[in-house]
């Protein structure tokens, strides 16, 4: 009698957890999740954004940003570990929209002519097209202060705020090839006294002095030809 080769063993299946599949699971932060509790997510995030928005980094508070979300406070730690997780997430995605906001405002003015002083004026928080301060940028100011007193924030932050200050080294060193600015002039020290005066001005317009027009600033421009200029 001749003998049937035995049949090949079946390949184990793979274990699966009940209704799980890859459609129906997103891995965010290492952790799996249903697609539809992202939107809970998002409530948050938009939430503690209008909440430090209106009453500081130090002042918001997690009962609060629930309410605003629909949602209980409890359910905040299904998605970060504590409030301060919380709060540098949303300074980060702030701060990501305010340079955004910037760079489209920087791209409307034209590329070859534009002077120098009016790209640094127009990347003052609250664009020259925008109604009010928005959220995203009252958050970019908090987030200076949060990169100050928080030393786990401002290790998160550092790269935005490096991002920040490179657009205006950006248009200073352009300005000292086109013959603008003088060359013997420390850029550093340029960029940073045009970002804590465009800072400053946030500040100003948000306790409530009005804003001046970019183009406002050429009234100063005579000035700064005297200083800035080549002998």
């Amino acid at each position: 009698m001749v003998k049937k080769a035995p049949a090949p063993a079946k390949k184990a299946a793979k274990k699966r957890t009940p209704g799980r599949t890859d459609k129906n699971v997103v891995n965010v932060d290492g952790r799996d999740r249903r697609p539809w509790a992202l939107a809970s997510r998002e409530r948050l995030l938009i939430a503690a954004t209008e909440e430090i928005a209106a009453v500081g980094f130090e002042r918001a508070r997690l009962s609060e940003i629930a309410d605003r979300a629909q949602m209980t406070p409890g359910s905040v730690y299904t998605w970060f570990a504590n409030k301060e997780e919380l709060f540098r997430e949303v300074l980060e995605e702030a701060f990501d929209a305010q340079l955004l906001s910037n760079a489209r405002s920087l791209e409307k003015l034209p590329a070859d002519s534009a002077p120098w002083l009016l790209k640094i004026a127009t990347l003052i928080p609250r664009n020259s097209d925008d109604d009010d301060f928005t959220n995203a940028q009252k958050l970019l100011v908090e987030t200076y202060y949060a990169s100050w007193r928080d030393p786990l924030a401002r290790d998160v932050l550092a790269p935005r705020v490096r991002q920040h200050f490179a657009m205006y080294t950006k248009i200073i060193d352009e300005a000292k090839e086109d013959g603008g600015i003088d060359v013997s002039l420390d850029t550093q020290m340029l960029a940073s006294l045009f970002l804590g005066l465009a800072m400053g001005l946030a500040l100003v317009g948000m306790a409530g002095i009005g804003q001046t027009d970019p183009v406002n600033w050429f009234n100063i421009g005579v000035l700064a030809d005297q200083v800035m200029r080549p002998k």
